[in-house]
């Protein structure tokens, strides 16, 4: 059986004299590898990274943008500053534009680089530093140079949820009018409710602390200047060894820093779900009744729309009608993602759930459903909408089942095992709630973290629960065998609910090479921790995605996770790391 990439790159090792002086004399020009780059297989482009004093640059994305496509595709130099892209990467002969986009450095380009089969393109690029522009920086940035308590930052980082804090920003206001900005942002019924022990902002005995630290950091004569201070960018082997690849998307939109969550004139993607034995990534909008395809071999995306029933999406049921009218609360829109056992794609909205088959392309909508869902073995969809729900899809009978009432106000996401256990990561009181249809008893469990967060999740192949733990910036494993919760930290040493305030959004477990990827919210960083050694290793992104969603390729090569980039410039993005 011939090996993977992964199992042939540690045996190899740069070109020899010999080799070189053979393809010279070919006439071909060569350029030496970076450690890790597969001798047989040549890249067709490489270059070295340093400063405007020639220092090399270690860990910066290199983008190669192919003329007149949608793709772009990034590497990062290493230690002595050297890139290369990978023989198996998503560059092809053509003609290609290749860039570099750092907030402390002036941008650089070279356009026109024709990349020919049998060849290796050069470009290298001296940076000049400049000073970065709060435009270009990420929420971590910014509450890292801000005075005031770990608690009072961690309170306000939150506020990106929904817009950037250079937004929240732009306005001087005393107590007072924060108190009213604040009470519109969280909405009326969440500012109302007590929630001990959790961390969200949105509760009654956070409004007026969160005021007070507002008005003392952008109160009336405050400067309009926001500080901020960049954070290193990781720099290590494991953290440069990845490829990163970039589809851009319909209504795609461009990078603004004041723009609000759910603008419709932009395509807004939650979701990922990939073909097993196919070549389509299907993605879920969630601000418009559309979902779309991305064609992984040729780039090619389609959008395909859909029609609902009374009482679907958010207009008619949702947080809007709700009067609390916070930001970022149009109607439409779907979330959660799933394949049934027919092949067909099950997506969530609010109200209600839809089913679009592959083959026909046609949707089957039903009136019972939510945003978030699992699905078990028998292909039928569990749900909470106004109580707790199992829709068949064969029939469209729905049956409701008893469980206490705090837990649909509490739940964030949820996932169901093949026998019909369904799990509830109950964001607000930092527990995991389980429902067994064959004891027809619900319980709950308690993170090791008080307050943690629990948000979005996955379920491995061995019927175990994992989440994100957003508010203590670490991720979950609940094993149903061991009734418990375990954690595991994205940085080394770092303490729940601190600095950097890492704040994981979404969790994806890798079975086949026992991987649980992660993100964070706040920063322009993903994570991949190592389940046989529980060691992490942080990954910089090329553009600061905002992410929702993560979905492991187990078919790939290497390890590859896909994240949809939710926040404009959207797109679909493959992360493979070797």
């Amino acid at each position: 059986m011939k090996a993977t990439i992964s199992e042939r790159l540690p045996r190899k090792k740069r070109y020899t004299w010999a080799v070189v002086l053979m393809t010279v004399l070919a006439a071909v020009w060569t350029y030496p590898w970076p450690a890790g780059i597969a001798a047989n297989e040549p890249s067709l482009l490489g270059g070295k990274v340093t400063s405007s004093t020639g220092q090399a640059l270690a860990g910066v994305p290199v983008r190669a943008h192919r003329d007149k496509s949608n793709r772009t595709v990034s590497v990062y130099t290493n230690s002595k500053g050297e890139y290369s892209y990978p023989g198996w990467s998503d560059v092809s002969p053509g003609s290609y534009t290749v860039a570099i986009e750092l907030a402390d450095y002036v941008p650089a380009k070279r356009e026109a680089v024709t990349l020919t089969a049998g060849k290796t393109a050069r470009a290298d690029f001296a940076l000049q530093s400049r000073t970065p522009s709060v435009i270009d920086v990420t929420a971590s940035d910014i509450v890292a140079a801000l005075p005031g308590t770990d608690e009072q930052k961690h309170l306000l980082i939150q506020c990106d949820n929904c817009h950037s804090l250079q937004f929240a920003f732009r306005t001087p206001r005393d107590k007072e009018g924060w108190i009213q900005i604040i009470k519109r942002m969280a909405g009326e019924r969440a500012i109302a409710r007590e929630t001990p022990g959790t961390r969200a902002f949105g509760q009654k005995q956070y409004v007026e602390p969160l005021a007070e630290y507002l008005a003392q950091v952008r109160g009336p004569g405050s400067s309009d200047v926001i500080p901020f201070k960049l954070r290193p960018r990781p720099t290590s082997d494991a953290s440069t060894r990845l490829v990163v690849t970039e589809y851009d998307v319909p209504r795609g939109g461009n990078r603004q820093e004041h723009i609000i969550r759910g603008d419709r004139r932009a395509a807004w993607p939650h979701d990922i779900l990939l073909e097993a034995n196919g070549p389509y990534a299907y993605y879920t909008d969630h601000f418009s009744f559309n979902i779309g395809r991305l064609d992984r071999r040729t780039g090619e995306v389609k959008e395909f729309p859909y029609a609902i029933l009374p009482g679907m999406g958010r207009e008619e049921m949702g947080i809007v009608n709700q009067a609390q009218e916070r930001a970022g609360n149009p109607g439409g829109g779907a979330h959660d993602m799933a394949w049934d056992r027919e092949g067909n794609v099950i997506f969530g909205l609010g109200g209600g759930t839809m089913r679009f088959n592959p083959k026909t392309e046609q949707f089957t909508p039903w009136a019972a459903g939510s945003n978030m869902f699992g699905l078990d073995g028998a292909g039928n969809v569990w749900y909470l909408e106004k109580g707790f729900h199992k829709l068949d899809p064969k029939t469209g009978e729905v049956t409701t089942y008893k469980i206490p009432g705090d837990v649909e106000d509490d739940t964030y996401d949820m996932e169901t095992d093949a026998q019909g256990r369904s799990f509830m990561n109950m964001f607000r009181q930092a527990k995991i709630g389980m429902y067994d249809p064959k004891t027809d008893t619900f319980q709950t469990f308690p993170t090791p973290s008080p307050g943690s967060g629990p948000r979005r999740g996955d379920m491995d192949s061995r019927g175990r629960a994992w989440m994100s733990l957003y508010w203590a910036g670490r991720i979950g494993l609940f094993d149903p065998s061991k009734r418990e919760v375990k954690e595991y930290a994205l940085l080394p040493g770092h303490k729940p609910f601190g600095p950097p305030f890492v704040s994981p959004y979404s969790v994806a477990v890798d079975d086949k090479n026992q991987f649980a990827w992660a993100n964070d919210f706040n920063s322009q960083r993903i994570y991949r921790v190592d389940l046989k050694t529980e060691q992490a290793t942080e990954y910089f992104m090329p553009l600061p995605y905002e992410i929702r969603d993560l979905t492991v390729d187990e078919k790939a090569d290497r390890p590859t996770v896909w994240i949809p980039a939710y926040r404009p410039p959207s797109k679909m993005v493959k992360v493979e790391v070797y």
